[in-house]
């Protein structure tokens, strides 16, 4: 089910038909900075602007599923005070954690006293106690991780017949000292090499990263281990991809965390330079893919409430998630959002993702002045 609404956030999501339905929740409101943009105004008294939260939040709780989560995008600003009113609708027990985006890679001489260069973004849950934890996808396939680590405690090791592969010619290696400059190591019986592989089992010493009952998981693949060179210095080759917990900080320093000059560029190769440059502040579609794959799995549902540009529904779209959008404004939805989600649909869209789910599904705008898709 993939809706996009062309109406406020009161009334659509006052629709029944999506209560229970939705996973996750991103919500990029306006600030309320006092500038007017292209595309709106931001420019609301705090309480009234405030009073709009609430009455939103309270209305995304109830799209929610059990296990669903809401991530709020907002500047530092009144970010205090919307805490607060999350911790009303949604419990201060349900709070997550607060994710801070480094949104800039450097900071601006038009600031007068502190730049700002980060965003931050609220997380709550519906139930925290049945929120799954935000994992992101690691991919480890085929890395290569030492089996020597220097520092540990010296201990004996086999590895069992037919678990590691030797880039080197058949042979067999007699047992005896494998010292380099930084790590003292002994093999402790003839190593016989056929066909690429080990023939036998055979024993090491030295300061290993791992333990016996691990190396014996890890032999249940052949091949799970490779030695380069004849100084017999064995690696373990990752089988499989594993997640990580999000850190709350996603920083370009850190963790390769694109920005809003990312961001810009994007909006410029979609929709040109004179219309990509309508948003002020649109967000990198790479955060976006990271905030959903860690929240969602493929098949739940996405609600970006303050649609503007698309890019959540896009990024929901290429991960094989559903979606649902609430945008006001009919022009942003004929002029950004629908070429934007059309564009994904029909495999044109100019922002490749790793891990694209190719789909043939559509997509209803409900608004009584449109058609649906």
């Amino acid at each position: 089910m993939n809706l996009l609404f062309c109406d406020t956030a009161d009334s659509a999501l006052a629709d029944t038909q999506i209560h229970s339905t939705v996973k996750m929740a991103y919500l990029d409101a306006p600030y309320n900075t006092g500038r007017k943009f292209a595309q709106y105004s931001d420019s609301s008294p705090v309480k009234d602007w405030l009073d709009m939260l609430e009455r939103t939040f309270t209305g995304v709780r109830n799209t929610l599923t059990e296990d669903g989560s809401i991530f709020v995008h907002l500047d530092d600003r009144y970010i205090h005070r919307v805490r607060c009113i999350m911790d009303d609708v949604f419990g201060d027990r349900n709070y997550v954690g607060t994710m801070i985006w480094e949104k800039k890679n450097r900071g601006s001489f038009l600031h007068a006293h502190l730049a700002d260069v980060t965003d931050h973004v609220l997380i709550y849950a519906k139930d925290k106690s049945k929120m799954a934890p935000l994992v992101h996808s690691s991919t480890e396939v085929g890395k290569r991780i030492p089996v020597h680590n220097k520092g540990n405690k010296p201990s004996v090791l086999e590895f069992p017949a037919g678990c590691m592969t030797f880039n080197f010619p058949d042979q067999t290696i007699p047992a005896g000292p494998m010292n380099t400059p930084t790590i003292i190591s002994d093999l402790l019986d003839d190593l016989t090499v056929e066909n690429g592989t080990n023939k036998n089992s055979f024993r090491m010493t030295g300061p290993f990263r791992y333990g016996q009952d691990a190396v014996n998981k890890m032999a249940e693949t052949p091949g799970a281990f490779i030695s380069p060179r004849q100084m017999l210095r064995p690696s373990f080759v990752s089988q499989e991809s594993k997640g990580k917990v999000l850190t709350n900080l996603q920083s370009f320093r850190i963790n390769g965390s694109p920005t809003n000059e990312d961001a810009r560029a994007e909006s410029e190769a979609i929709f040109g330079t004179e219309m990509g440059a309508a948003f002020d502040t649109p967000k990198p579609e790479a955060l976006l893919e990271r905030l959903i794959a860690a929240a969602t799995e493929p098949g739940d549902t996405v609600l970006d409430c303050f649609a503007g540009s698309g890019t959540t529904l896009a990024v929901a779209q290429k991960l094989g998630r559903n979606w649902i959008g609430v945008e006001l404004s009919p022009e942003t939805i004929q002029n950004y959002i629908a070429p934007r989600i059309d564009g994904v649909l029909a495999g044109t869209d100019p922002l490749p993702m790793s891990g694209y789910i190719t789909s043939t599904a559509s997509y209803s705008v409900r608004a009584p002045s449109m058609a649906a898709a």
